[in-house]
């Protein structure tokens, strides 16, 4: 089953059918995967995108999903969900926008398949996100990295966490360097650290601002249209 899918990019082909399939589905394909090699069956379960997982992430990089989702996707994804984990999720949101989704919360009312069906965009969207430099996983989530070569590492038995590989792509944008990690000037690394938080903060108020921008213009044509 798997000889298809040791050629390169094969392990994300196979990672995208298992996001994409019904739980039971997936289990029974992991069932499958495992009975012929635990290492791509260990390596895929620890990838594979969930809604859980997403939910999980920390309400700065929450923000660059929800601001671009569709309000309808996010309200149907998140229907009959406990309201203390909707209102934390969307906390991230402006006011604007947390009240359009929750109106749309209320006034719809999906069936199991189409909260699924709304979900699963909800995950392809971020998927896209993702592989746009969007959400930049190394940051957002280190342990869904895949390596470049994770078919090869595989197919040899080898097996090596997400926090012990560089890509080639990062091997070569690093930066070179003469100095040594006990060498750099502290107060200068903490001055970037502090820029780079600053710029994520702005950058993801810049989004709920585009997010609450799209809101209004959707509440205004409504008006002109009742009018």
């Amino acid at each position: 089953m798997l000889d298809r899918y040791k050629k390169k990019g094969g392990f994300f082909q196979l990672l995208q059918l298992l996001e994409t399939s019904p739980t039971a589905k997936r289990e029974q394909f992991l069932g499958l995967i495992a009975a012929e090699s635990p290492a791509w069956e260990d390596a895929l379960r620890k990838r594979i995108l969930t809604i859980n997982r997403v939910y999980s992430w920390d309400s700065q990089y929450l923000v660059e999903v929800f601001s671009r989702v569709p309000p309808l996707t996010l309200a149907n994804a998140m229907h009959g969900n406990p309201s203390e984990q909707v209102e934390q999720l969307l906390s991230c949101l402006p006011p604007i926008s947390r009240r359009k989704i929750g109106d749309l919360m209320a006034e719809s009312n999906p069936n199991p398949a189409e909260k699924a069906t709304c979900i699963a965009k909800l995950l392809s969207e971020v998927r896209g996100y993702i592989s746009q430099g969007i959400i930049r996983l190394e940051k957002v989530d280190p342990d869904l990295l895949i390596p470049e070569n994770v078919e090869e590492m595989l197919s040899m038995g080898g097996y090596t966490t997400p926090l012990n590989f560089e890509t080639t792509s990062d091997k070569e944008s690093a930066p070179a360097s003469s100095a040594s990690p006990s060498e750099a000037d502290p107060s200068t690394q903490q001055e970037v650290d502090f820029l780079r938080r600053k710029m994520n903060q702005l950058a993801s108020e810049v989004n709920a601002l585009k997010h609450e921008n799209s809101v209004l213009k959707d509440k205004l044509s409504q008006i002109k249209k009742i009018a």
